[in-house]
């Protein structure tokens, strides 16, 4: 028989006890799901982690190698020239020596392809009739330097040309409209002008212009274009290579592009990668001076001398801003740009690199260039 007291425990005990014991159970559960969820959850950090980790080990690898190799001639400016302190007297005679030949081997290989009649590009010129100059502006290769040259000469201010968001291109439009075909026929013809181009080795100017819009960080301007590239291209690439984790195309890409464009006959090709003998008509237009940015400063004083402009032109060369997009400035012996052109055009096999030679084997063969170098470094 039950005592009073032990009925009521017993009832106190079924109605309150044995529910918490069955709540202490079902939290134990709950507390086990939630220890293996939080367990999987862990695991799925820690592999994404893991993977992440990985990522950014191969992205610095890849950023260290092209750091190492990086040269300055790859880089968007050009090689700087100081405040000058230049003997402005005659210019030597092995300098005005190479100039001739430079001047003549272009009339030579114009002469030799029947290109005398090429008709002339008029939009890409400056003229400056105050101080007798004529420059066909071709990107990527000393344009910076001379749109800052043309801005002075235009009359602007240089702590304005420092601080001002306007493009150097843009300024200078200003100042010196496009001219008709007219105007700068006769222009080049009036004695006393001096007419300026400046070219770059075709191929260190073709990667230049590919790893500055193309590569990495893609200007929004070439995002589609960079989109497009990718799409027609990636499952080939793939297939040589193996998995690409890159956004923008490949150089193998890049100039797969180019090819099919030529080979459809599409010449609309980008201002920064247009050959030369296109974008700047040499064979219409008898230039008086053929510079080079593999030689900028003697080549760029040599012009200041001949319009006796050095108390004009008497700073750099280049628009101070421009240096803030140069981040391949250290070395100066070219040994580095050797390395990169290695580096991307190890990614093409020797029928690309012909099929990209008739694109640019004229810029080659008039500008003095030697091309046999590349048969070197594509893929066997």
């Amino acid at each position: 028989m039950l005592r009073a007291g032990t009925a009521s425990q017993l009832e106190f005990s079924t109605r309150y006890i044995a529910p918490v014991g069955r709540q202490q159970q079902s939290s134990r559960v709950e507390s086990q799901a939630h220890v293996s969820a939080t367990d999987e959850q862990r695991a799925r950090f820690d592999a994404a982690s893991r993977a992440c980790a990985a990522f950014a080990t191969q992205l610095a690898r890849r950023t260290a190698v092209l750091s190492q190799l990086q040269g300055p001639v790859i880089g968007d400016d050009e090689p700087e020239i100081t405040d000058n302190n230049v003997d402005w007297s005659e210019p030597d005679n092995a300098t005005v020596s190479e100039l001739d030949m430079r001047a003549a081997n272009v009339h030579a290989v114009c002469k030799k392809r029947n290109l005398a009649s090429q008709p002339i590009n008029n939009k890409e010129f400056f003229v400056d009739h105050t101080h007798s100059l004529v420059w066909c502006n071709i990107f990527k290769a000393a344009s910076s330097s001379w749109l800052y040259n043309f801005n002075i000469l235009g009359g602007y201010d240089k702590k304005f040309l420092t601080k001002t968001r306007q493009t150097p291109l843009m300024l200078a439009r200003k100042k010196f409209p496009r001219p008709s075909v007219e105007e700068l026929k006769d222009a080049v013809n009036t004695p006393g002008v001096v007419s300026l181009l400046v070219v770059r080795e075709p191929f260190v100017r073709l990667l230049s212009a590919y790893r500055d819009k193309l590569e990495n960080v893609t200007p929004p301007y070439y995002r589609k274009l960079a989109r497009s590239i990718v799409a027609k291209y990636r499952e080939k690439a793939v297939e040589i290579f193996g998995p690409i984790k890159s956004f923008g195309p490949t150089f193998y890409e890049f100039v797969s592009y180019l090819i099919d464009k030529y080979k459809e006959n599409d010449l609309t090709f980008d201002e920064h990668w247009t050959p030369y003998y296109r974008f700047c008509s040499p064979c219409a237009v008898n230039f008086s001076v053929i510079a080079k940015v593999e030689t900028l400063a003697r080549d760029s004083m040599f012009v200041i001398q001949q319009l006796g402009l050095g108390h004009v032109l008497d700073r750099k060369v280049r628009d101070r801003r421009m240096r803030l997009r140069t981040v391949m400035n250290k070395s100066r012996d070219g040994k580095n740009t050797t390395a990169l052109l290695k580096y991307y055009f190890s990614q093409l096999n020797i029928k690309m690199l012909n099929d990209l030679l008739k694109i640019y084997g004229l810029d080659f063969e008039m500008f003095g260039y030697d091309a046999k170098v590349y048969e070197r470094y594509v893929r066997k």
